[in-house]
């Protein structure tokens, strides 16, 4: 039997994608099947990132910046999670200086 059979489920399914350059499928947005983060709430998580900061070693820092390069690229809906849990796991170990960041990313996931 010939030809393509092709089953879809769950919400963002956009059938048969076909892709010859370079860069992601995107149907409807990069976070099909899930909210757009609110800009302005990304860019409050962002400020109480850097706020953060001075709280931490050197490794630490430099992990936070890489994420917060990434956020700024504008990634796929599954790495800005995997990103918002550095950032949680980060804030919660250093404690007090951290709550503002956990406040923030609650309030960006509603």
């Amino acid at each position: 039997m010939a030809g393509d059979h092709i089953s879809i489920h769950g919400a963002g399914g956009i059938g048969k994608a076909s892709h010859t350059g370079s860069g992601d499928i995107v149907a409807g947005g990069k976070y099909a099947g899930g909210a757009t983060p609110d800009a302005s709430a990304v860019e409050k998580l962002l400020e109480e990132v850097r706020a953060m900061r001075q709280h931490l070693d050197e490794s630490d820092r430099a992990e936070v910046d890489e994420a917060v390069a990434e956020i700024q690229a504008n990634p796929s809906q599954e790495r800005f999670g995997k990103l918002l849990r550095t950032f949680s796991g980060i804030a919660t170990v250093i404690g007090e200086a951290g709550v503002p960041v956990i406040a923030a990313i609650k309030a960006l996931l509603g």
